[in-house]
């Protein structure tokens, strides 16, 4: 009796231990993913990374300020000729363009300003500062921006309201903007950034490539954006031309340098 008790035991204990083997074993197996899975997996990841954008960090984006003004000859010209390139090629995507539109204005004691263009500049200066308030999107605010200094290129400016229409804008935002006083405010806050430049602006359009100033060579920007891009990707196509070199200048005399106001905005 006491042997067929110790062999049922004995029997009992191996079947329990064969089961609890046998249910590791089946939950080793289902915890582990299948060979072939893992592989796709990193597949995957592979190709995301080969996929990525190759611009999309914005970190080692290049920062390119421009301080201008409006109805400024050179100002514009550099706008419409020149700066729209970074938007006509892939420049744009390694770029970070800011527009300052305060230039040379002159804020007096009493509160008042003084455009060197005239009060049509001051009241044009207000409406660029709130364009790029209410579209923040620099593709969006530079269209409109382009357009009207376009119009002034051609002796037009008067007709700047029509870059509303022909780009497909809502005015209402910008009115309630230049109407409510918030593009005074924002205007207060560009000439204080304006008058902190280190060194000053001695003309406009002053434009700074990572907050080192181009001085007379400003119009060869494109070449320093490319010497300055430290991103991990390759350089934009833009950046391959054989006719960019930062060894360009041009007479400073060819820029607008700052000279007596002769208008007052009340």
């Amino acid at each position: 009796m006491m042997m067929s008790s110790e062999r049922q035991l004995h029997s009992f204990s191996s079947s329990t231990l064969t089961v609890l083997i046998s249910v590791f074993l089946v939950l080793f197996i289902i915890s582990q993913p299948p060979h072939h899975h893992h592989h796709h997996a990193s597949a995957a990841r592979i190709m995301e990374t080969d996929n990525h954008d190759p611009f999309s960090d914005i970190s080692n984006r290049v920062n390119l300020s421009v301080y201008y003004e409006s109805l400024c000859p050179y100002c514009a010209n550099f706008i419409v000729n020149h700066l729209v390139n970074i938007f006509q090629t892939d420049l744009i995507n390694i770029v970070n363009l800011r527009l300052i539109p305060w230039g040379n204005t002159q804020i007096q004691p009493n509160d008042t300003w003084i455009c060197q263009h005239g009060i049509d500049e001051c009241k044009l200066d207000v409406t660029e500062a709130c364009a790029i308030n209410e579209w923040p999107q620099v593709e969006t605010h530079f269209r409109f921006i382009y357009c009207v200094e376009r119009l002034h290129l051609m002796n037009k400016h008067t007709q700047w309201q029509s870059c509303f229409a022909s780009n497909g804008f809502d005015p209402k935002p910008l009115d309630n903007c230049y109407n409510n006083g918030l593009g005074y405010q924002l205007e207060k806050t560009y000439a204080d950034e304006t008058a902190n430049l280190n060194p000053r602006h001695k003309f406009v359009p002053w434009v700074l490539v990572n907050n080192f100033p181009l001085q007379q060579d400003y119009q060869n920007f494109v070449g320093y954006i490319c010497k300055a891009y430290r991103g991990g990707y390759k350089k934009p196509n833009a950046c391959k031309s054989s006719t960019i070199s930062t060894s360009l200048t041009i007479n400073s005399s060819e820029a607008a340098p700052i000279s007596t106001p002769q208008v007052t905005n009340p």
